[in-house]
């Protein structure tokens, strides 16, 4: 007798961009074509853009193991379910687009279906894939040099106006003490013709 475990089985069949260019703020869509081969459905699938330095088997492998850090998660998308196939189908397939945020420079987008592992699969090894160009601005590298100037100018804007608010407060200081200075000096000016008039 065998037993045949049930469970879905995600796989990324397909992941692609049609536009791999676009201006720093835009959305490019990325293709996605996921199906489900095991012997039951799948619901809630979780799928996310994660973005590298660049692609290879080797981040591959280890996105697989230790999975996509937040701060590279650049797009995520649940789908509700891919059913099982039927006994005449060898698998159910779902399309999805997923928009692609473009910033400063290129980045290597890999798609990973289920990156937190959630859900119970015949084999774990299909659920990634990186598309095979990488995603860009429309000028990479001036792009990234005005996000570096832009980043290093606000730390100096802030120095800047700090330097001037404290100059402001020493010449209002300073003219504070001098009207003060120049009222005492009057008082004992009264004070002394006063003293006079008495005597």
């Amino acid at each position: 007798m065998t037993l045949r475990l049930r469970a879905p089985n995600l796989r990324i069949v397909e992941a692609s961009a049609d536009t791999t260019v676009g201006k720093v703020g835009e959305s490019l869509p990325v293709r996605v074509v996921i199906a489900n081969d095991g012997n039951t459905h799948a619901t809630d699938i979780e799928i996310i853009l994660c973005a590298q330095r660049k692609a290879s088997d080797d981040v591959k492998e280890d996105l697989r193991k230790d999975g996509c850090d937040d701060e590279d998660i650049v797009m995520r998308q649940v789908v509700g379910a891919i059913l099982a196939p039927t006994d005449a189908e060898s698998e159910k397939v779902v399309e999805v687009y997923l928009l692609y945020p473009v910033t400063a420079g290129s980045k290597a987008v890999y798609v990973m279906v289920d990156p937190g592992n959630e859900i119970v699969e015949q084999s774990e090894r299909d659920n990634i894939i990186y598309l095979s160009e990488e995603l860009s601005s429309n000028a990479p590298f001036i792009d990234q040099t005005a996000e570096v100037v832009s980043a290093a100018a606000l730390p100096s804007a802030v120095v800047l106006l700090t330097l001037a608010l404290l100059g402001v407060l020493f010449l209002v200081g300073s003219a504070r003490r001098g009207a003060v200075k120049a009222r005492i000096a009057e008082q004992s000016s009264l004070m002394t013709v006063l003293s006079t008039d008495e005597d």
